[in-house]
C-alpha cells in the first residue's frame, strides 16, 4: 500500500475533521439567528417607544387646554405632537402613517374620545442581508375625558318681612315674649307713640321690633343667616370651580314687594360676594303701609314680579364647554319662606308660591334649586294670621313646601327650619345642583 493512499483512508475515518466541518457549516445560520434576535429586540423597543408616543398624543388631545379647542383643532395638534416625537427615534421607518380620530359629544357636558393608530417599521441590521430590511410595528392608543361645565349661578333671595324670624327656637321664644305675641322682627321707620303698629318701649323711647331683636335681645335673624350662607356658598363655589377646572360666575337679586336688582349680569364670584350684603330686609313705614299714608295691607312678598324678572334675565343656557360659540350652563337658586302675599292686578294673592313661572324658567333648560326656610306654624300667632295664614296654609297638611318642591328641579329642593345650619344646607343643595348640571341637560 502506498503511503498517500493509506493517509487518505485514515483522514476519511477521522471524526475530528467531521466536527470541524459541521461546526463551520453551522456558524453562518447561528450568526444570522443571533442577529435577527437583535433586530427583533430593537423593533420591540422601538414599538414600546412608539406606543408611549401614541399614548401621550391621545392624552394631549384630551388635556385641559385642548378641551376648549374644536375636535378638528385637537386632531391637528395631536398629530403634530405625534409627528414631532416620532421624528426623534432612530431606526424608525415612518411615512406619516398615523390616524387620529377625535369624537366630541357636548350634552350634558363636553366628553371627548380620542383614538391614535399608527403603523411603521424598524430597520434591520442583519435581516437586511437576507433581503428583510425592516420589521413592521404598529399600535393603538385611546383616551377620553369629560370636562366640568362652566356655570352661571343666579341667586334670588327673599327679603320680605317674614324673613325676619329669629334663627333659633330660643330667640323665637324671647322675641315672642318681649312683643307679647309677635314672632317677626318687623323693620319700620315710624316708631312714634301714636303708631299702633309694631313698636316697643326701650330706654324711654319707642323702637321697632327689628331694633328690639337685634340691639336689645341681640338675636340672629333668618335673613342674617341667609346672607352668611350665600357668602359661604360663594367660597365653596370658588373652590369647586378651581378643582373642576370650570369657570363659575354669579348674578344676584332680592325681592319683597317687588324685584330688586343687585347684579343682573353674572360676574366673578369675588365681585358677587362683595354685593351679597345689599340683600337687605324690607323696611316699611308702619304696619300695613310700606309708604307712609298709603295702605297696602302688607302685601310684601311678590313672587310674580320676582320670577317674571328672573325669567327675563335668564338666557337660554349653553353646555358650558368653553368651545367657541358655547355659553355657560345656568342654575338659579331661590331662597324663600314660600309664603306669597302680593297684589296681582288689584287682587290680593296669599298662599303658596305660584309655580307656573318656575316651569317657564325650567323650560329654558335652567336648573332651579329651592331652599325653603320653613314658614313656621307658630309664627302665624295674631288673629288675622291665624285665620288667613295658619289655618288655610300651615295646618296639616301644610301647603307651602309642596308648591316649592314643585317649583324646584327634581332633587333640588331643600327645607331648613329653626336651629338648622343654613350654610351647610345651602352647601349641600349647591353640590346637588352642580352634580345635576354635570349629568343632565
Amino acid at each position: 500500500m502506498s503511503f498517500p493512499s493509506a493517509l487518505m483512508r485514515r483522514l476519511a475515518r477521522h471524526e475530528r475533521g467531521n466536527v470541524l466541518m459541521i461546526t463551520g457549516l453551522s456558524i453562518v445560520p447561528l450568526v444570522f439567528s443571533a442577529g435577527m434576535v437583535i433586530d427583533y429586540s430593537r423593533a420591540a423597543r422601538l414599538q414600546t417607544k412608539m406606543n408611549a408616543i401614541a399614548d401621550a398624543s391621545a392624552l394631549y388631545a384630551v388635556s385641559q387646554s385642548m378641551m376648549s379647542e374644536s375636535d378638528s383643532a385637537a386632531k391637528k395638534q395631536a398629530k403634530a405632537f405625534f409627528d414631532d416625537q416620532a421624528a426623534t427615534l432612530e431606526g424608525l421607518v415612518y411615512a406619516n402613517n398615523v390616524t387620529i380620530s377625535v369624537s366630541d359629544t357636548t350634552s350634558p357636558s363636553l366628553k371627548r374620545a380620542v383614538t391614535v393608530t399608527y403603523a411603521g417599521a424598524s430597520t434591520n441590521i442583519f435581516g437586511a442581508i437576507l433581503s428583510r430590511a425592516t420589521i413592521a410595528i404598529g399600535g393603538t392608543a385611546s383616551a377620553s375625558a369629560t370636562t366640568a361645565p362652566d356655570i352661571d349661578f343666579y341667586m334670588l333671595i327673599d327679603t320680605s318681612p317674614s324673613m325676619a324670624l329669629p334663627a333659633t327656637s330660643a330667640g323665637l321664644t324671647a322675641l315672642t315674649k318681649a312683643t307679647k305675641g309677635c314672632a317677626f322682627a318687623c323693620h319700620q321707620t315710624d316708631t312714634s307713640a301714636t303708631n299702633p303698629g309694631n313698636t316697643y318701649m326701650v330706654g324711654g323711647k319707642y323702637v321697632d321690633y327689628y331694633y328690639l331683636a337685634k340691639t336689645d335681645l341681640k338675636l340672629t335673624l333668618r335673613n342674617d343667616l341667609v346672607n352668611q350662607s350665600v357668602e359661604d356658598l360663594i367660597d365653596l363655589a370658588d373652590e369647586t370651580g378651581d378643582a373642576n377646572g370650570a369657570t363659575y360666575r354669579m348674578a344676584l337679586g332680592n325681592f319683597d314687594w317687588s324685584y330688586h336688582s343687585i347684579q343682573d349680569t353674572p360676574t366673578t364670584l369675588s365681585a358677587a360676594k362683595a354685593k351679597v350684603s345689599q340683600a337687605q330686609l324690607l323696611t316699611v313705614c308702619r304696619n300695613n303701609q310700606r309708604v307712609c299714608g298709603v295702605s297696602d295691607s302688607d302685601m310684601h312678598t311678590n313672587f310674580t314680579a320676582a320670577l317674571t324678572a328672573m325669567n327675563l334675565l335668564l338666557p337660554i343656557p349653553g353646555n358650558g364647554t368653553k368651545k367657541a360659540g358655547d355659553t355657560p350652563k345656568a342654575i338659579m337658586f331661590l331662597i324663600t319662606d314660600g309664603m306669597r302675599d302680593e297684589n296681582l292686578a288689584g287682587v290680593r294673592k296669599l298662599g303658596p308660591a305660584p309655580t307656573a313661572l318656575c316651569d317657564t324658567i325650567k323650560g329654558k333648560g335652567v336648573k332651579l334649586a329651592v331652599m325653603y326656610t320653613e314658614y313656621l306654624w307658630e309664627s302665624a300667632s295674631d288673629s288675622w294670621s291665624i285665620t288667613n295664614v295658619r289655618k288655610p296654609y300651615l295646618d296639616t297638611p301644610e301647603k307651602i313646601s309642596p308648591a316649592l318642591e314643585s317649583c324646584a328641579s327634581p332633587g333640588l329642593f331643600y327645607k331648613v327650619t329653626t336651629n338648622s345650619d343654613m350654610s351647610a344646607a345651602l352647601a349641600d343643595l349647591f353640590q346637588k345642583a352642580v352634580e345635576a348640571a354635570h349629568l343632565t341637560q
